[in-house]
């Protein structure tokens, strides 16, 4: 390698190497997908007013680190997703068989109640309010997926794939 050469190289990963120590978005931050479903992302809520509509949804103060709740379409078909990331993977347990006992005790909107394995993880399905709800966790993110019929497995696919 020449001297110049040398130099370009030398420089390229010195700056390679400050912007990969710059503060930006943490490697472990949630991303809201652009897409779900064949949808376009409509509007999505981070930090605090996600926080907050997720705590209104369940009617309680619900311990997450971070978190999002994204809208798809803007017309039907639809879905949304929501996303919350727990304290550790036992907190985040907790939260999905919390929901789980909850729909299971039939005081909310949420019918069929049904436990798959699908995409190597234990997967919840249930219906409710003319949509199909898929929720999971994954680590110590707990995701719930509300989709129209016709785009809801589709819907789901996606989230697993796209929230990796």
């Amino acid at each position: 390698m020449t001297g110049g050469r040398r130099v370009w190289v030398i420089r390229w990963i010195g700056l390679a190497l400050i912007l990969a120590a710059a503060p930006g978005v943490p490697a472990n931050a949630l991303v809201v997908p652009q897409e779900l479903a064949g949808l376009r992302l409509a509007h999505s809520q981070q930090g605090a007013e996600a926080r907050a509509e997720i705590e209104r949804l369940h009617g309680k103060s619900i311990p997450i680190s971070d978190g999002y709740v994204a809208h798809y379409g803007n017309q039907s078909p639809a879905a949304m997703l929501y996303v919350s990331q727990a304290q550790d993977e036992k907190v985040a347990q907790r939260q999905v068989e919390q929901m789980t006992a909850r729909i299971r005790a039939g005081n909310g909107p949420f019918t069929h109640l049904r436990e798959s394995t699908r995409f190597g993880m234990t997967v919840f399905s249930t219906l409710g309010e003319g949509q199909v709800h898929y929720y999971f966790r994954r680590g110590a993110v707990v995701v719930w997926v509300a989709a129209d019929p016709t785009i809801a497995q589709q819907a789901l696919a996606d989230a697993v794939s796209k929230l990796r």
